[in-house]
């Protein structure tokens, strides 16, 4: 098949053309459009779709330089999207950092770790990630002191696979002078044993007191990019929403860009911290590949790690340390993200915040409400002729747990949940244990919430859950995990269709950053952004979807990844 299309390729020549440069043939095209309408066969001309129909309607449109390329009734989807995920973290993985994923205990973490080190330099950092302690035995927060004495030469960070809470051992901790008595930052909880000494645990906003002495260094941010844009063109990913990235970054992203280099459509959102600046200094920028226009903020940490804020305390943290009730942490001050999408909402930027915890998405969705009436008190804002909340569509990423009284809020202010489904089964296990069975109902709510007449923009939040869209396809259907456990899937009414999983991939992500018109579906005069996968995503058998293989992955008609497997 690579031969056939890479010279295809070569022979299509660059200019306008009065006919198709290409025309695909007999194939189950499922176009996303709002009719979800089943084709055979399209014709891309100068990147775009073009004609798209039966075989016969395609075929007609065949011109003398036509390259008619025959799919073999294999399926065509649009090109998918990640509304959420981590690109420099995916490729970190990929070079260097110690994927900690999988792992079923922490001894195989301390083994993983040691290997590492007997390969390093005396004094050199070790980094990991990937830990989730709910996966091993004994089902608790490690503490320091194996590690330490394991490895006690080489400072150690391993970060959780949530990303807001990290293990360091004795000597990160030396050289960070990290004791009982450090000051702790707000949003933040460093862990203390039962001698009220350092467990080597820092959740949310303390993991800085160690991030603080971790050099900089490591693969440069073009290699990280590049070798992360591999992975998801593999997986069929043609989109990627980076959520939280810095001015640095931003430049690799556009020289990346200017170097015909990125192939992957990333939608950039600047880092909470340096959004009001960036919102002064910069005006909104949407490009071919990369476009900038959005701000990623934290209001509260993770539940595995409980630092998600609820409104009533954990069940199975009910108390702190103080023997106050605890609910969490608030990572941000509520005033700060009301600020910030004040701020946006003048400057033309959309504002997505981090929110888990039930008090987390509610504070939001107040500080959200509470910025449209204020920079709207006047009267709409330059050309804007929808409610400004719907026309900037401000987002919140997670939305994990919501409080029925909130449910309907999203879209009664036009606010996105960007909502990731292996999240949900990869917590299902231990989901209730924090919240108890009453407010799990409200957890992961996709079918209440689309039902409300939200739209749900469908992510993985990649490296914290594999980047194969596939396997949240898989997830957003049946609400089970790879072994179809629970049986009829966890809170089973809240699964979504087939259909509406694949919009939330598709069309509803690319909605999420403001690209619905140029991607996201196959229609005439959208960019033809497309994959082939080896079977029929909307009948295989439910667990099939999660095994679905990329045959190709094209860009504008033009194929950027051809699986070996599937070679003619």
């Amino acid at each position: 098949m690579r031969t056939t299309l890479l010279a295809a390729l070569t022979l299509a020549a660059p200019l306008a053309h009065a006919q198709p440069d290409f025309v695909f043939v007999n194939a189950r095209v499922y176009t996303v459009d709002d009719r979800f309408t089943v084709a055979q066969a399209f014709a891309v001309e100068d990147g775009m779709f073009a004609t798209i129909g039966s075989n016969e309607d395609v075929r007609a449109t065949i011109g003398i330089s036509t390259k008619v390329i025959d799919l073999g009734g294999r399926t065509v989807l649009p090109g998918l999207i990640d509304a959420h995920g981590h690109m420099a973290g995916l490729g970190q993985l990929q070079l260097g950092v110690i994927d900690l994923a999988g792992t079923t205990s922490y001894d195989e973490v301390i083994e993983r770790v040691v290997e590492r080190a007997e390969q390093a330099e005396p004094g050199e950092w070790i980094i990991g990630r990937g830990w989730d302690h709910e996966s091993w035995p004994e089902k608790e927060l490690p503490s320091h002191e194996r590690l330490s004495e394991a490895v006690p030469d080489n400072p150690v960070w391993l970060s959780r696979v949530d990303g807001h809470a990290g293990l360091a051992n004795a000597r990160a901790m030396e050289l960070a002078e990290v004791s009982a008595g450090s000051s702790v930052p707000s949003g933040g909880e460093m862990l203390l044993s039962d001698n009220a000494e350092p467990t080597g645990v820092f959740v949310d906003n303390a993991e800085a007191m160690i991030g603080r002495v971790i050099p900089a260094g490591g693969a440069s941010g073009q290699d990280l990019i590049l070798a992360a844009q591999k992975l998801c063109l593999e997986a069929g990913l043609t989109g990627v929403h980076d959520a939280g990235i810095g001015p640095d970054m931003i430049e690799v992203y556009q020289r990346l860009e200017r170097e015909r280099k990125l192939n992957v459509r990333i939608f950039g959102m600047i880092h909470g911290n340096q959004a009001m600046q960036w919102f002064e200094e910069h005006k909104p920028y949407t490009g071919a590949f990369f476009s900038m226009r959005a701000a990623k903020l934290y209001m509260d940490g993770a539940m595995g790690s409980r630092g998600a804020w609820l409104l009533e305390p954990y069940e199975d943290r009910p108390t702190d340390a103080e023997g106050k009730p605890y609910t969490g942490l608030a990572v941000s001050e509520p005033e700060f993200v009301n600020a910030v999408a004040q701020h946006g909402l003048i400057k033309g930027y959309q504002v997505c915040a981090h929110a888990i915890g039930d008090r987390g998405n509610r504070e939001v969705l107040d500080a959200y409400e509470a910025a449209q009436l204020e920079v709207w008190k006047d009267g709409p804002i330059g050309d804007l002729t929808l409610p400004p909340l719907i026309s900037s569509r401000f987002r919140i990423e997670h939305a994990q747990l919501i409080s029925p009284e909130d449910m309907g809020r999203f879209a009664g202010l036009g606010v996105i949940p960007s909502m990731q489904p292996t999240h949900c089964t990869s917590d299902m296990r231990w989901v209730e244990d924090r919240v108890g069975p009453v407010r799990a109902d409200g957890a992961y709510a996709w079918q209440t919430l689309l039902a409300s007449g939200a739209r749900i923009a469908g992510g993985s939040d990649f490296p914290v859950e594999s980047h194969n869209p596939f396997l949240g396809l898989y997830a957003a259907v049946s609400r089970q995990n790879l072994d179809e456990e629970p049986s009829g899937g966890w809170h089973p009414s809240e699964r979504m269709t087939r259909l509406q999983a694949l919009r939330a991939f598709t069309i509803d992500a690319a909605y999420a950053g403001f690209d619905e018109r140029r991607i996201g579906s196959i229609q005439t005069d959208k960019l033809a952004d497309f994959i082939v996968i080896d079977r029929d995503y909307m009948t295989c058998p439910t667990r099939e979807i999660a095994d679905i293989r990329v045959v190709a992955t094209y860009i504008e008609g033009a194929p950027v990844y051809v699986n070996p497997d599937f070679e003619d």
